[in-house]
């Protein structure tokens, strides 16, 4: 894992801090203070960014049906997190963190769990499944209170600041638009990304991650939320055969910077060419910064003040 300033995009000084096998999901604190990194298997690692220190919350390792993690979701007050876990003999459940004594205090059935997010108010948390199907949670009594029918399968997904409505991307290509309140999908954006999607704080754009498939090139999609329109194209990355065939970067996930001046995107490279990169999007002008930050693929992104 690394930290990186994104006043400077350079890669800050107090080294990488080791988490579990196979880390892909990562969440700050609203205080800044911690990291919550779900990785594929066994547990979470709580990161303290202070101390670099890792307190790990073990999860069931039965060697052949172990807990396999997914999404993750923090409380806007920073008292719980949420962790999507697939086991199919032991079941499903989406858990939930005390973070005050990092211990899972609760745990809500949920049928085969992959994404999540939560309200602006921390009342609902809203929680996809590789079906197409959202379920929606009352944090309150961690009780699931309706299910909305998807399009498709989500890949990404992210909520508006006003909490009315929720983006999800997915394998067509295509953002589904759910309004909240109706407990619907309103409408579709295609040709946006089938990766991660993140939102402005201001709720004006949402940054959707893709692959162009026409010159076969890393994508990000910005959309206009006033409009559901995608307003323009930002490439990321090489364009084979320049660089070798099929070298090319897929991006994965998207953040935006609480202030919405950058968006960072992380991925891997075609064909297994071992190079960690995350780019770096000035939201005002578009130019694009490549920062190395190891030798393996770039999983998981998340942006905060610390």
């Amino acid at each position: 894992m690394y930290l990186i300033d994104t006043r400077t995009n350079k890669v800050q000084g107090l080294g990488t801090t080791t988490v579990g096998g196979g880390p892909e999901e990562v969440e700050v604190t609203p205080d800044g203070a911690s990291l919550y990194v779900t990785n594929a298997f066994k547990y979470v690692s709580v990161v303290n960014i202070a101390k670099t220190s890792v307190t790990n919350i073990p999860y069931d390792q039965t060697p052949l049906s172990p807990d396999i993690l997914y999404g993750e979701a923090i409380a806007p007050d920073g008292k719980h997190a949420y962790v999507a876990v697939q086991n199919p003999f032991h079941g499903d459940k989406v858990s939930v963190i005390d973070t005050a004594t990092k211990q899972v205090s609760a745990t809500i059935q949920v049928s085969r769990p992959d994404h999540m997010v939560i309200s602006p108010n921390g009342k609902r948390l809203y929680v996809t499944d590789d079906k197409g199907s959202l379920s929606v949670i009352d944090t309150a009594d961690n009780q699931v209170i309706a299910t909305i029918r998807l399009n498709e399968a989500a890949n990404g997904m992210a909520i508006t600041p006003d909490g009315k409505r929720l983006y999800l991307s997915g394998d067509s290509g295509a953002v589904s638009v759910v309004n909240l309140k109706k407990q619907k999908v309103v409408r579709t954006i295609s040709g946006a990304g089938t990766g991660g999607l993140a939102i402005s704080p201001n709720g004006r754009r949402a940054y959707v991650v893709g692959v162009d498939n026409k010159i076969v090139q890393g994508k990000v999609s910005v959309i206009n939320l006033t409009t559901d329109t995608v307003t323009k194209t930002i490439p990321i990355g090489d364009i084979p055969p320049s660089t070798g065939s099929g070298r090319y970067f897929l991006p994965a996930e998207v953040a935006v910077t609480p202030n919405g001046k950058s968006a960072y995107v992380v991925g891997s490279y075609g064909h297994g060419t071992p190079q960690g990169t995350v780019f770096a999007i000035n939201t005002a002008t578009d130019a694009v910064t490549p920062i190395t930050v190891g030798a393996g693929d770039t999983m998981g992104v998340a942006v905060g003040r610390l």
